[in-house]
């Protein structure tokens, strides 16, 4: 640890005053004083948001809290509305070319992928990117599949995985490899499930949860594997989640019961925070999003307009040994 010392600004600030508005996770070495430092971001809370135009449920989302987007859904039948959010309303844009429900959805607000998804009586393998203003099909899926498969990365490098199949077996461990152009099976998931919560990156992913019958178990991916890691405190579906396997939120969703439930993933293990205003499943988070700013909107009861929007504004500075 002592090496820290010696960076002096090349991976940690070296500044001879603490910095006077840290930011969440910022580390710094105070040479007048000879302490590493750190910020740690407090326990954030929910808060309302601007309501959607179309009220749905089982939908797909991407971007960031003050650039969302979200597009298909049911209420109850399938649509392919798209709006967009500038961190207070939703704005109608360009639909998807094709409705549908339990689509995966990834991406940013200007570059987006709509994946599977269920378009009675099958589930589908199309494919869409969005570039900010219209929606193009790309190549398929090699298994089409449903009921929030999760998805991480980007348009052009993502990652899609479990889900369900209408045939046998119906659930999913696949997971497939997208480079822009084409989609390559590569290393299964560990447990088969639906309804897990899909975040992260095509090389740095991370599932939580899922169903059948209400599932704890969280899998990271490095890029070539899955390894099981700490599972959530509370065992649940729909749980929509977002930013990376190293910094995470799984909100809401159901097994027994639909739950306002927020948990928080540092990388190593999960801790309860502050709950949703409502509780609520079959929503969306935003994958591009951080654990210290992120939304949740749409889902069940009802088909919902609402979306809430979590921010840690508050941090302690914590300072570590490195003697």
């Amino acid at each position: 640890m002592a090496d820290y010392i010696n960076i002096k600004g090349s991976t940690i600030q070296y500044l001879d005053s603490d910095p006077s508005n840290p930011v969440v996770g910022q580390v710094w070495y105070n040479s007048t004083t000879k302490i590493l430092k750190g910020t740690i971001a407090g326990s954030g809370a929910w808060s309302s948001g601007g309501a959607m135009n179309t009220s749905r449920s089982y939908m797909g989302g991407a971007g960031s809290q003050t650039a969302g987007i979200v597009y298909g859904g049911e209420n109850p039948s399938v649509t392919a509305n798209t709006e967009k959010y500038d961190g207070s309303s939703w704005t109608e844009v360009n639909n998807l070319n094709t409705a549908r429900s339990y689509l995966a959805g990834g991406g940013t607000q200007t570059a987006a992928i709509a994946s599977g998804g269920y378009i009675a009586p099958n589930d589908s393998n199309l494919v869409e990117v969005y570039n900010g203003t219209n929606w193009t099909e790309v190549a398929e899926i090699n298994t089409g599949r449903s009921i929030y498969c999760g998805q991480a990365g980007t348009s052009t490098a993502n990652l899609i995985f479990g889900g369900y199949d209408e045939t046998s077996p119906n659930v999913v461990v696949l997971t497939e490899l997208w480079d822009g152009s084409s989609w390559t099976e590569v290393a299964d998931l560990n447990t088969a499930r639906y309804n897990g919560g899909g975040s992260g990156s095509s090389t740095a992913a991370l599932i939580s949860g899922g169903n059948p019958g209400g599932i704890a178990d969280v899998e990271s991916w490095n890029g070539s594997s899955w390894t099981e890691v700490a599972n959530l405190n509370t065992a649940r579906g729909n749980a929509g989640s977002g930013v990376a396997n190293t910094a995470n939120l799984a909100v809401g969703g159901s097994h027994t019961a639909i739950v306002a439930l927020t948990e928080n993933w540092n990388g190593t293990a999960w801790t309860e925070v502050a709950d949703l205003a409502a509780a609520n499943t079959g929503g969306s988070g935003n994958s591009g999003s951080t654990n210290t700013a992120t939304l949740s909107f749409g889902g069940t009861p009802g088909y919902r307009t609402q979306t809430e929007e979590w921010t840690v504004t508050d941090f302690t500075i914590k300072s570590f040994d490195v003697s």
